[in-house]
Protein backbone atom coordinates (compact mmCIF):
# COMPACT_ATOMS: atom_id res chain seq x y z
CA UNK A 1 0.00 0.00 0.00
CA UNK A 2 1.48 3.42 -1.41
CA UNK A 3 0.13 5.18 2.18
CA UNK A 4 3.23 6.68 3.33
CA UNK A 5 3.96 9.48 0.46
CA UNK A 6 7.30 11.27 1.69
CA UNK A 7 6.49 14.46 -0.32
CA UNK A 8 4.58 16.90 1.22
CA UNK A 9 1.82 18.01 -1.28
CA UNK A 10 1.18 13.70 -1.26
CA UNK A 11 0.60 13.65 1.99
CA UNK A 12 -1.81 16.33 1.68
CA UNK A 13 -3.40 14.98 -1.21
CA UNK A 14 -4.05 11.44 0.74
CA UNK A 15 -4.79 12.39 4.04
CA UNK A 16 -7.03 15.65 3.95
CA UNK A 17 -9.97 14.04 1.80
CA UNK A 18 -9.64 10.79 4.20
CA UNK A 19 -9.70 13.22 7.36
CA UNK A 20 -12.72 14.46 6.29
CA UNK A 21 -13.96 11.54 5.46
CA UNK A 22 -13.03 9.69 8.92
CA UNK A 23 -14.27 13.52 10.45
CA UNK A 24 -17.91 13.04 8.26
CA UNK A 25 -18.24 9.51 9.80
CA UNK A 26 -17.86 10.55 13.15
CA UNK A 27 -19.78 13.11 13.04
CA UNK A 28 -22.72 11.58 11.76
CA UNK A 29 -22.87 8.68 13.85
CA UNK A 30 -22.33 11.87 17.35
CA UNK A 31 -25.18 13.67 15.43
CA UNK A 32 -23.38 16.76 15.03
CA UNK A 33 -23.44 19.71 13.86
CA UNK A 34 -26.22 19.98 17.01
CA UNK A 35 -28.75 22.84 17.91
CA UNK A 36 -27.50 25.42 20.62
CA UNK A 37 -29.24 25.96 23.92
CA UNK A 38 -31.92 28.61 24.54
CA UNK A 39 -35.07 29.80 22.61
CA UNK A 40 -33.18 30.44 19.25
CA UNK A 41 -36.40 28.38 16.81
CA UNK A 42 -39.16 30.32 18.99
CA UNK A 43 -37.11 33.53 18.49
CA UNK A 44 -36.87 33.20 14.93
CA UNK A 45 -40.38 31.77 14.75
CA UNK A 46 -41.82 35.38 16.32
CA UNK A 47 -39.78 37.49 14.20
CA UNK A 48 -41.79 36.51 10.66
CA UNK A 49 -44.88 37.06 9.96
CA UNK A 50 -47.24 34.56 8.67
CA UNK A 51 -49.12 31.89 10.82
CA UNK A 52 -50.24 28.21 9.84
CA UNK A 53 -48.50 25.01 9.04
CA UNK A 54 -47.43 26.63 5.58
CA UNK A 55 -46.45 29.95 6.53
CA UNK A 56 -42.98 31.14 6.86
CA UNK A 57 -42.50 30.48 10.35
CA UNK A 58 -43.30 27.39 10.47
CA UNK A 59 -41.11 26.68 7.58
CA UNK A 60 -38.08 28.41 9.76
CA UNK A 61 -39.45 26.40 13.02
CA UNK A 62 -39.19 23.14 10.82
CA UNK A 63 -35.86 24.05 9.04
CA UNK A 64 -33.88 25.00 12.29
CA UNK A 65 -35.17 21.91 13.78
CA UNK A 66 -34.01 19.89 10.99
CA UNK A 67 -30.70 21.72 11.11
CA UNK A 68 -30.35 21.20 14.70
CA UNK A 69 -30.49 17.22 14.50
CA UNK A 70 -30.72 16.98 18.42
CA UNK A 71 -34.17 17.69 19.00
CA UNK A 72 -37.68 15.54 17.91
CA UNK A 73 -39.29 17.32 15.09
CA UNK A 74 -42.74 18.92 16.58
CA UNK A 75 -46.30 17.53 14.93
CA UNK A 76 -47.34 19.41 12.11
CA UNK A 77 -50.35 19.87 14.19
CA UNK A 78 -48.88 21.56 16.89
CA UNK A 79 -48.30 24.76 14.34
CA UNK A 80 -51.64 25.51 13.53
CA UNK A 81 -51.99 28.61 15.23
CA UNK A 82 -48.15 30.71 16.22
CA UNK A 83 -49.30 31.23 20.02
CA UNK A 84 -50.08 27.46 20.18
CA UNK A 85 -46.47 26.22 18.57
CA UNK A 86 -44.67 28.72 20.86
CA UNK A 87 -46.78 27.06 24.10
CA UNK A 88 -45.81 24.03 23.30
CA UNK A 89 -42.04 24.80 23.07
CA UNK A 90 -40.24 24.24 25.81
CA UNK A 91 -38.25 27.54 25.13
CA UNK A 92 -41.58 29.92 24.81
CA UNK A 93 -40.68 30.76 29.38
CA UNK A 94 -37.25 31.74 28.28
CA UNK A 95 -38.31 33.51 25.49
CA UNK A 96 -40.86 35.98 27.53
CA UNK A 97 -38.33 37.01 29.87
CA UNK A 98 -35.87 37.78 27.21
CA UNK A 99 -35.81 39.56 23.57
CA UNK A 100 -36.66 37.65 20.46
CA UNK A 101 -33.89 39.85 18.61
CA UNK A 102 -31.54 37.99 21.07
CA UNK A 103 -32.20 34.34 20.35
CA UNK A 104 -31.96 35.03 16.58
CA UNK A 105 -27.67 34.99 16.75
CA UNK A 106 -28.34 31.33 18.27
CA UNK A 107 -29.97 29.78 15.44
CA UNK A 108 -28.22 31.86 12.71
CA UNK A 109 -24.93 30.42 14.55
CA UNK A 110 -26.88 26.70 14.07
CA UNK A 111 -27.48 26.74 10.46
CA UNK A 112 -24.03 28.64 9.54
CA UNK A 113 -22.52 25.47 11.46
CA UNK A 114 -25.00 23.36 9.36
CA UNK A 115 -23.92 24.48 6.05
CA UNK A 116 -20.27 24.55 6.73
CA UNK A 117 -20.41 20.87 7.82
CA UNK A 118 -22.33 20.15 4.78
CA UNK A 119 -20.21 22.09 2.79
CA UNK A 120 -16.27 20.64 4.31
CA UNK A 121 -18.02 17.07 3.83
CA UNK A 122 -19.21 17.83 0.34
CA UNK A 123 -16.24 19.05 -0.72
CA UNK A 124 -14.63 15.50 0.69
CA UNK A 125 -16.89 13.41 -1.09
CA UNK A 126 -16.64 15.21 -4.50
CA UNK A 127 -12.84 14.46 -4.19
CA UNK A 128 -12.52 11.00 -3.54
CA UNK A 129 -15.07 11.13 -6.43
CA UNK A 130 -12.98 12.76 -8.70
CA UNK A 131 -9.66 10.98 -7.74
CA UNK A 132 -11.29 7.46 -8.09
CA UNK A 133 -12.90 9.13 -11.69
CA UNK A 134 -9.92 9.98 -13.27
CA UNK A 135 -7.70 7.08 -12.11
CA UNK A 136 -9.93 4.25 -13.23
CA UNK A 137 -10.37 6.42 -16.57
CA UNK A 138 -6.97 6.85 -17.32
CA UNK A 139 -5.06 3.58 -16.39
CA UNK A 140 -8.12 1.08 -16.89
CA UNK A 141 -9.73 2.52 -20.24
CA UNK A 142 -7.02 4.80 -21.73
CA UNK A 143 -4.03 2.48 -21.01
CA UNK A 144 -6.45 -0.86 -21.51
CA UNK A 145 -5.64 -2.43 -17.72
CA UNK A 146 -9.60 -3.11 -17.96
CA UNK A 147 -8.62 -5.77 -20.58
CA UNK A 148 -5.72 -7.48 -18.02
CA UNK A 149 -8.56 -7.62 -15.28
CA UNK A 150 -9.52 -11.89 -14.57
CA UNK A 151 -13.04 -10.40 -14.26
CA UNK A 152 -13.32 -8.24 -17.88
CA UNK A 153 -11.28 -11.77 -19.18
CA UNK A 154 -14.06 -13.89 -18.39
CA UNK A 155 -17.01 -10.86 -19.54
CA UNK A 156 -15.29 -11.22 -22.52
CA UNK A 157 -15.53 -14.78 -22.82
CA UNK A 158 -18.73 -15.27 -21.68
CA UNK A 159 -21.06 -12.16 -22.30
CA UNK A 160 -19.18 -11.03 -25.55
CA UNK A 161 -18.13 -7.90 -23.76
CA UNK A 162 -15.49 -5.82 -26.49
CA UNK A 163 -11.86 -5.77 -26.13
CA UNK A 164 -10.76 -2.14 -25.76
CA UNK A 165 -8.16 -0.98 -27.92
CA UNK A 166 -6.15 1.95 -27.55
CA UNK A 167 -7.11 5.89 -28.27
CA UNK A 168 -5.64 8.85 -29.48
CA UNK A 169 -4.27 8.47 -25.76
CA UNK A 170 -1.52 5.81 -26.49
CA UNK A 171 -0.77 7.90 -29.37
CA UNK A 172 -0.13 10.56 -27.44
CA UNK A 173 2.32 8.30 -25.16
CA UNK A 174 3.98 7.35 -28.55
CA UNK A 175 5.17 10.69 -29.92
CA UNK A 176 5.68 12.21 -26.23
CA UNK A 177 9.88 12.05 -25.42
CA UNK A 178 12.21 11.82 -22.05
CA UNK A 179 11.81 15.74 -21.48
CA UNK A 180 8.03 15.84 -22.06
CA UNK A 181 8.29 17.51 -25.34
CA UNK A 182 6.40 16.09 -28.75
CA UNK A 183 8.00 14.75 -31.44
CA UNK A 184 4.43 14.11 -33.55
CA UNK A 185 3.49 11.38 -35.16
CA UNK A 186 2.95 11.51 -38.74
CA UNK A 187 -0.72 12.49 -40.13
CA UNK A 188 -1.11 8.75 -41.13
CA UNK A 189 0.03 7.69 -37.51
CA UNK A 190 -2.00 10.01 -35.73
CA UNK A 191 -4.83 11.36 -38.31
CA UNK A 192 -7.43 12.78 -35.76
CA UNK A 193 -4.80 14.75 -33.69
CA UNK A 194 -5.90 18.38 -33.14
CA UNK A 195 -3.15 21.43 -31.80
CA UNK A 196 -3.69 20.04 -28.25
CA UNK A 197 -2.46 16.58 -29.23
CA UNK A 198 -4.99 14.03 -27.09
CA UNK A 199 -3.87 16.29 -24.16
CA UNK A 200 -6.84 18.23 -22.99
CA UNK A 201 -10.49 17.89 -22.02
CA UNK A 202 -12.91 18.48 -24.58
CA UNK A 203 -16.65 19.89 -23.83
CA UNK A 204 -17.46 16.73 -24.46
CA UNK A 205 -15.06 14.87 -21.72
CA UNK A 206 -16.53 17.53 -19.57
CA UNK A 207 -19.98 16.22 -19.75
CA UNK A 208 -18.86 12.44 -19.38
CA UNK A 209 -17.14 12.71 -16.61
CA UNK A 210 -19.89 15.01 -14.88
CA UNK A 211 -22.19 12.67 -15.54
CA UNK A 212 -20.04 9.88 -13.90
CA UNK A 213 -19.22 11.79 -11.12
CA UNK A 214 -23.06 11.98 -10.34
CA UNK A 215 -23.68 8.82 -10.81
CA UNK A 216 -21.43 8.12 -7.77
CA UNK A 217 -21.49 11.53 -5.85
CA UNK A 218 -25.38 11.49 -5.74
CA UNK A 219 -25.98 9.30 -2.76
CA UNK A 220 -23.57 10.09 0.15
CA UNK A 221 -24.62 13.96 -1.01
CA UNK A 222 -28.08 13.57 -0.52
CA UNK A 223 -27.17 11.14 2.91
CA UNK A 224 -24.96 14.05 4.23
CA UNK A 225 -28.70 16.45 3.44
CA UNK A 226 -27.99 17.97 -0.26
CA UNK A 227 -30.81 18.50 -2.82
CA UNK A 228 -30.63 17.12 -5.74
CA UNK A 229 -30.18 20.19 -7.50
CA UNK A 230 -27.52 21.11 -5.08
CA UNK A 231 -25.92 17.83 -5.28
CA UNK A 232 -26.23 18.58 -9.38
CA UNK A 233 -24.72 22.24 -9.19
CA UNK A 234 -21.70 21.38 -7.22
CA UNK A 235 -20.97 17.90 -9.55
CA UNK A 236 -20.89 20.55 -12.25
CA UNK A 237 -18.66 23.03 -10.32
CA UNK A 238 -16.30 20.40 -8.92
CA UNK A 239 -15.66 18.74 -12.36
CA UNK A 240 -15.13 22.39 -14.15
CA UNK A 241 -12.65 23.12 -11.88
CA UNK A 242 -10.73 19.54 -11.88
CA UNK A 243 -11.09 19.72 -15.60
CA UNK A 244 -9.90 23.69 -15.56
CA UNK A 245 -6.45 22.53 -13.65
CA UNK A 246 -6.17 19.81 -15.61
CA UNK A 247 -6.60 21.90 -18.99
CA UNK A 248 -3.84 24.35 -17.24
CA UNK A 249 -1.48 21.74 -16.58
CA UNK A 250 -1.18 18.81 -19.07
CA UNK A 251 -0.85 20.61 -22.70
CA UNK A 252 1.86 22.90 -21.07
CA UNK A 253 3.57 20.24 -19.67
CA UNK A 254 4.00 18.86 -22.92
CA UNK A 255 4.44 22.69 -24.61
CA UNK A 256 1.60 22.82 -26.27
CA UNK A 257 -1.02 26.28 -26.03
CA UNK A 258 -3.64 26.44 -23.26
CA UNK A 259 -7.20 25.67 -23.77
CA UNK A 260 -9.60 28.10 -25.05
CA UNK A 261 -13.35 28.44 -24.06
CA UNK A 262 -13.97 27.06 -28.10
CA UNK A 263 -11.68 24.02 -27.41
CA UNK A 264 -13.06 22.97 -23.76
CA UNK A 265 -12.84 24.27 -20.07
CA UNK A 266 -10.51 27.07 -20.28
CA UNK A 267 -7.32 26.65 -18.82
CA UNK A 268 -6.57 29.63 -16.15
CA UNK A 269 -5.20 32.79 -17.05
CA UNK A 270 -1.36 31.95 -16.96
CA UNK A 271 0.46 32.76 -13.75
CA UNK A 272 -2.67 32.16 -11.87
CA UNK A 273 -2.50 28.23 -10.83
CA UNK A 274 0.54 27.03 -13.54
CA UNK A 275 3.13 28.59 -11.54
CA UNK A 276 2.10 27.85 -7.97
CA UNK A 277 3.74 25.32 -6.05
CA UNK A 278 1.34 22.59 -6.12
CA UNK A 279 1.05 23.04 -9.77
CA UNK A 280 4.44 22.49 -10.06
CA UNK A 281 4.49 19.43 -7.82
CA UNK A 282 1.71 17.79 -9.98
CA UNK A 283 3.74 18.52 -13.36
CA UNK A 284 6.44 16.14 -12.09
CA UNK A 285 4.19 13.86 -11.00
CA UNK A 286 3.18 13.82 -14.06
CA UNK A 287 6.48 13.44 -15.58
CA UNK A 288 6.77 10.31 -13.24
CA UNK A 289 4.02 8.86 -14.66
CA UNK A 290 5.56 9.23 -18.71
CA UNK A 291 8.87 8.12 -17.41
CA UNK A 292 7.58 5.30 -15.83
CA UNK A 293 6.16 3.79 -18.98
CA UNK A 294 2.61 4.26 -17.65
CA UNK A 295 2.90 2.24 -14.72
CA UNK A 296 2.65 4.47 -11.75
CA UNK A 297 0.74 8.12 -10.80
CA UNK A 298 -2.49 7.69 -12.83
CA UNK A 299 -3.66 10.59 -11.34
CA UNK A 300 -3.28 13.62 -12.92
CA UNK A 301 -5.02 16.52 -10.50
CA UNK A 302 -6.33 14.71 -7.66
CA UNK A 303 -3.70 12.55 -6.55
CA UNK A 304 -5.45 9.95 -3.62
CA UNK A 305 -6.56 6.52 -5.28
CA UNK A 306 -2.76 6.20 -6.39
CA UNK A 307 -1.48 6.33 -2.38
CA UNK A 308 -4.62 4.20 -1.56
CA UNK A 309 -3.56 1.78 -3.87
CA UNK A 310 0.21 1.75 -3.82
CA UNK A 311 0.73 2.63 -7.78
CA UNK A 312 2.12 6.59 -6.93
CA UNK A 313 5.87 7.01 -7.46
CA UNK A 314 7.75 9.12 -5.56
CA UNK A 315 8.66 12.80 -6.99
Amino acid sequence: MGWHSRSYPGRLCCWVPLGGLCLLAVGQCAGWPRSPPGPPHTACFLLLPGGGAAGPRAGLLRAAHAWGGSRARRDSSQLQHPIWACAAMPEWEALMGGSAAAGAAPVAASLASGLAWSAVSGAAVLYIVISFTEYAYHRYVQHLDLNRLGVYQFARQVLGAPTLVGDFHMLHHRETLDDMSIEPLSKDAFPDATVHRGTSATWLSFFKMAFIVMLQACIPLTALGWSLPAAAVAVLSSTLLHLRAYNSLHPQLHGLPNVTLAEGPPSFPPGSFYESGYARWLRQYHVVHHRSRASRNFNVCCPLVDHLLGTHAEV
